[in-house]
């Protein structure tokens, strides 16, 4: 709906994100002073009208002088709003990325549950396994390449089903939507493999690492600690059960064992 209130807020708080739109704004900013000063002239003219070359001269001269100022002036405060969007952009994606692995943090995962969803959302929690053993025997910086690299390693699998994130310490996290259960069990088991076949090169050698991941599906109501809490239970049960091991909520595995591929997934959670 048009109102004078938005229509001034364009001019004086306008989104420039680009330079395409930082020379549109010049432009309408130009049009805009320039048909007001016309007007303006006009309006004097025809009180004060003395000749057509007087007036032709007067709108001659406050076209050009309309233009020297008004080019300028907002090509200028146009260029400011655009760096300050684009500054606030970045604060806003550093404060969703997890400064060590590059990932979306906690944050960004708990806004993509909490935002609207499709009905079938699942969550996979990934945790190393005896993760505090690496850093007492090899160092804390050991530690942190052992986590981007599994960072690189764990989105490379993943990201195609959904937002890979870290939560927090060892532990990393998938947000999938419609993906079905039994998918993302086959390509979480075979990122659990991935893992525990590969060493991980670090400037104080090779560290071998496995790990450990539960899945969770959220149900109608769920909320982001409830669907969290699923997956992170389901997560405990694994590493009860031993090393590079993967266990699904109640829910998950009832959804699981029910799809088209019941026969193999009946296999494969058996592992």
């Amino acid at each position: 709906m048009w109102t004078f209130q938005n229509f001034i807020r364009k001019f004086t708080m306008p989104t420039i994100t680009s330079q395409g739109d930082l020379v549109r704004y010049v432009v309408k900013v130009t049009i805009f002073a320039l048909v007001i000063s016309l007007a303006a002239d006009l309006t004097t003219q025809i009180v004060f009208f003395t000749s057509w070359t007087a007036v032709l001269r007067t709108a001659i001269v406050t076209t050009l002088t309309v233009g020297v100022i008004a080019i300028p002036v907002s090509w200028i405060f146009g260029r400011a709003q655009r760096d300050l969007q684009e500054a606030k952009r970045r604060l806003e994606a550093i404060s969703r990325t997890d400064p060590l692995t590059g990932l979306p943090n906690r944050r960004a995962l708990i806004e993509a549950v909490s935002s609207p969803t499709p009905p079938r959302t699942a969550m996979v929690i990934a945790d190393i396994d005896q993760f505090d053993a690496i850093n007492d025997n090899h160092g804390l910086r050991t530690g942190d390449v052992v986590l981007q690299t599994l960072a690189r390693t764990i989105e490379v699998h993943l990201s195609d089903y959904g937002l890979v994130g870290h939560m927090r310490g060892e532990e990393f996290a998938l947000i999938s939507f419609e993906t079905p259960v039994e998918r993302i069990v086959n390509v979480v088991t075979d990122l659990l493999r991935a893992v525990e076949r590969t060493p991980i090169i670090t400037p104080t050698g090779a560290v071998q690492v496995t790990m450990s991941a539960g899945i969770a599906i959220r149900g109608p109501e769920d909320t982001f600690e409830k669907l969290y809490g699923d997956a992170d239970e389901a997560l405990y049960e694994a590493k009860r059960a031993g090393r590079s091991q993967l266990k699904l909520s109640g829910q998950a595995r009832q959804a699981a064992l029910s799809g088209e591929a019941a026969g193999r997934m009946n296999l494969i959670l058996k592992l």
